[in-house]
């Protein structure tokens, strides 16, 4: 399928004027409705990119052969094609390019669908993603690319009369129906061209070619292995994982240094800082899995993340989240940590979980609070009885100011995603722990030098943010 977008000559676009219109080279009127749907803003127009045959191995490069041979059409104008279609794990991404006419010439959708289930008969994974590539060229001769996609799995047997194409038979993840059975408007909302076509439109809508007029290809939209890298990396919240150990460094100073002053340093805590250092390294993993559980919950309702942009599929999230527990889990045992960090860093876990489906600041600040406690837990080498009533008094107050700072900063953050400016304040925010971090690790080594190694951790920690906020501009910190 393929589109083109009609501007006047050197016109300076930021932003979508109602009424421009579309040309799409499809006579699937299905294809012309859903699009229709998906872009009001347009007037959808049929056009035809005659001879241009799709012989790329891959959507995208048959997206760009239809792109061209419209841009070809309409020099200096906004053209857009796409190209999509169903890839099966079981069957080795088929029948993917091949999917209009999966079961032979001439295109039969009933034919098509009925081989993909013989094929699949029997197979206990029938996992599957649609995907959908848009390329465009625009008035400058500048190339750009939009890559969507929706992932779920394939039904036993078709179900529902809407949609089109292998719809009936498609279940995306999050549904316990096919495409075929959801609404227009609850399909568009989900799928991999309403997904694409969005791309697009903020590419076309910003005007980035026409103001840059850079030649060649540019300005990417998702999709490639660049694009799927990201994805991981913003569900991880990578930005901010050097803002996580401090936290533990802290705890473990503040119990030293308040456990050391009062002469019961030798029974009370335990010698060496390896526990720490272990501790602090499963604190990551604490953080992460609550950062991709809080994106699985949210996986319906969220917008510009990565499970319900279609980047990562839901399945795929779920075992990364089972794999940082599960991380977190084995470093504790390797480590053999005390018992009291169990009891807290398994709290964390739980903690986070509950903020994630209820969305109570207070619950996010405790997760925060508790990885300070757990870092005063792994170097205690009994229970709390052994804990000098001064010590308890400085870990409980490193608890509530950690604890009502991140409230405060998830407090302030309500509709964020909305407002661009507001969330990069919130960014600087979330990053201004590290700072409360490096000044409790300062007044703990003026007041015991045991605990000079953890002030130079967090200096690092400062340091290693800095470079991962500059190295990852586009991963965002909340």
């Amino acid at each position: 399928m393929s589109m083109a977008l009609r501007l006047p000559r050197g016109t300076r676009t930021f932003g979508i004027i109602s009424g421009m219109k579309l040309f799409v080279a499809t006579h699937n009127q299905h294809k012309i409705r859903e699009i229709s749907q998906i872009l009001p803003d347009f007037e959808i127009v049929p056009d035809d990119p005659a001879g241009a045959e799709e012989t790329a191995p891959d959507f995208i490069g048959n997206a760009f052969i239809k792109v061209r041979a419209i841009s070809a059409k309409h020099p200096g104008e906004w053209c857009m094609a796409d190209d999509s279609g169903l890839e099966v794990r079981a069957l080795g991404g088929a029948p993917g390019v091949r999917s209009a006419r999966y079961a032979g010439e001439p295109s039969n959708t009933q034919n098509n669908n009925a081989l993909l289930l013989k094929n699949l008969a029997g197979a206990e994974d029938r996992t599957a993603n649609f995907t959908c590539a848009i390329a465009l060229v625009d008035p400058n001769g500048v190339e750009h690319e939009a890559i969507g996609k929706c992932f779920g799995h394939i039904a036993l047997e078709p179900s529902g009369t809407e949609g089109f194409g292998y719809d009936p038979l498609f279940v995306p993840d999050g549904h316990d129906k096919s495409f075929a059975d959801l609404s227009a408007g609850e399909k568009n909302a989900i799928s991999h061209r309403g997904r694409a076509l969005e791309k697009a439109k903020a590419i076309i809508g910003g005007g980035r070619a026409v103001d840059g007029g850079r030649a060649g290809r540019a300005e990417r939209a998702g999709g490639g292995r660049g694009s799927r890298t990201l994805a991981w990396l913003r569900l991880f919240r990578v930005v901010n994982l050097p803002t996580v150990p401090g936290d533990v460094f802290v705890g473990a100073s503040v119990v030293t240094a308040g456990v050391c002053r009062s002469g019961v340093c030798s029974t009370a805590v335990s010698p060496g800082l390896a526990p720490v250092w272990w501790a602090a390294a499963a604190s990551v993993f604490l953080y992460a899995f609550g950062m991709v559980d809080n994106d699985i919950a949210g996986a319906k309702t969220d917008r510009n993340r990565p499970i319900p942009d279609g980047e990562i599929s839901l399945g795929a999230a779920r075992i990364a989240r089972a794999s940082c527990i599960f991380a977190a889990i084995g470093i504790g045992c390797f480590a053999s940590l005390p018992h009291l960090w169990w009891v807290f860093a398994l709290s964390i876990a739980a903690t986070a979980v509950v903020y994630n489906r209820f969305k109570w600041c207070l619950a996010i600040g405790l997760c925060r609070a508790l990885n300070v406690v757990c870092g005063g837990a792994s170097i205690v080498a009994g229970g709390l009885r052994g804990i000098p009533g001064d010590a308890r008094l400085l870990v409980f107050c490193a608890f509530l100011s950690w604890l009502l700072y991140i409230a405060a900063v998830t407090l302030y953050s309500t509709g964020e995603e909305n407002d661009p400016a507001k969330k990069r304040r919130v960014g600087l925010l979330v990053g201004g722990i590290v700072y409360l971090q490096l000044l409790a690790l300062i007044l703990c080594a003026v007041a015991d030098a045991r605990t000079m190694p953890f002030m130079v951790a967090g200096g690092v920690l400062l340091v290693l943010l800095r470079v991962f906020r500059r190295i990852f501009p586009k991963v965002s910190a909340s």
